[in-house]
C-alpha cells in the first residue's frame, strides 16, 4: 500500500466533518453582525434621547415634504395604512392562514409570532421619550401621540413585510409571482418610512432607528426559522 492510499484512508472520516466548522463560522459572523447592529441602535437611541432632532433631519424632512404629487402622496398613505396595527394584523393573519392551507404550518406559526413583536418599539419610545416634530419646524398633516423614536409603523413594516419577503422565497415557486410579492413587500417598507416623515410625525433619524430595530427583530425570526428547518431536515 503506497503513502497516497494511506493518506486518503486517514482523511476519509473527515469528509463529513467539513460542514460543521463552516456552519459554526457563519453562525459566529451572524451573531457578531447582530451585536454590532444592536450596539448601533443603542447609540442612536441614546443620542435621540438627548436631542430633539439630528443635524440633517430638518433639511431632509423639508425636501421630502416638498414632494406633493398626488400619486406619490397616495402611495405613501396606502403604505402607511397597511403598516397600521389593525390592518397589518389582518394581512398577517390572512397570510398565515394561506401558509397553513399550503401545508406550511411552521411558517404560519412564525408569522403569527412576528405580529406582536413590533410592540417592543413602544417600550423603546417610553425609554427614549423623544418629542415628535413640531409644527413650527415642519408641516404636520397627521395627528400622532406618544414619543417619536422609533416609529412603530416602520418597525411593524420591517418585521411583518420583511418576514413575508423571506417566506415568499420559500413558498412561491413561480419566479415572476415571487419577485412581484417581494417587490411589494419592499415597497411597503420604503414607502411607510417616507410617509412618516412626509406626514410630519417622525424625523428621518426616527425612521433609521426603526429600520435598525425592525431589522434586529426580523433577523432573529429568520435565524430561528432557518435553524428549525435545518433540524427538521436532519431529523427526517
Amino acid at each position: 500500500m503506497d503513502l497516497k492510499t494511506v493518506a486518503l484512508r486517514r482523511l476519509e472520516p473527515l469528509k463529513g466533518a467539513c460542514p460543521e466548522p463552516v456552519e459554526g463560522g457563519v453562525r459566529g459572523i451572524f451573531w457578531l453582525s447582530w451585536l454590532v447592529a444592536a450596539l448601533g441602535f443603542a447609540v442612536l437611541a441614546a443620542f435621540a434621547a438627548s436631542t430633539d432632532y439630528f443635524p440633517g433631519d430638518l433639511g431632509l424632512a423639508h425636501r421630502l415634504q416638498d414632494a406633493n404629487a398626488a400619486p406619490f402622496t397616495d402611495a405613501l398613505d396606502w403604505a402607511s395604512r397597511l403598516a397600521d396595527l389593525p390592518l397589518v394584523t389582518v394581512v398577517g393573519l390572512a397570510a398565515a392562514l394561506g401558509l397553513w392551507l399550503l401545508a406550511r404550518p411552521a411558517e404560519a406559526l412564525w408569522l403569527v409570532v412576528a405580529l406582536p413583536l413590533p410592540l417592543l418599539s413602544g417600550l423603546v419610545k417610553a425609554l427614549v421619550d423623544r418629542p415628535r416634530p413640531s409644527a413650527a419646524l415642519v408641516e404636520v398633516s397627521e395627528k400622532a401621540g406618544g414619543s417619536s423614536f422609533p416609529s412603530g409603523h416602520v418597525t411593524t413594516a420591517v418585521v411583518v413585510y420583511g418576514l413575508l419577503f423571506y417566506l415568499a422565497a420559500l413558498v412561491i415557486p413561480q419566479r415572476g409571482l415571487r419577485y412581484l410579492a417581494q417587490l411589494a413587500c419592499l415597497a411597503l417598507i420604503v414607502l411607510t418610512g417616507l410617509q412618516r416623515v412626509h406626514a410630519g410625525v417622525h424625523w428621518p433619524s426616527d425612521v433609521l432607528g426603526s429600520l435598525l430595530l425592525g431589522g434586529l427583530l426580523l433577523s432573529l425570526l429568520i435565524w430561528s426559522h432557518r435553524r428549525f428547518a435545518r433540524r427538521r431536515r436532519t431529523a427526517a
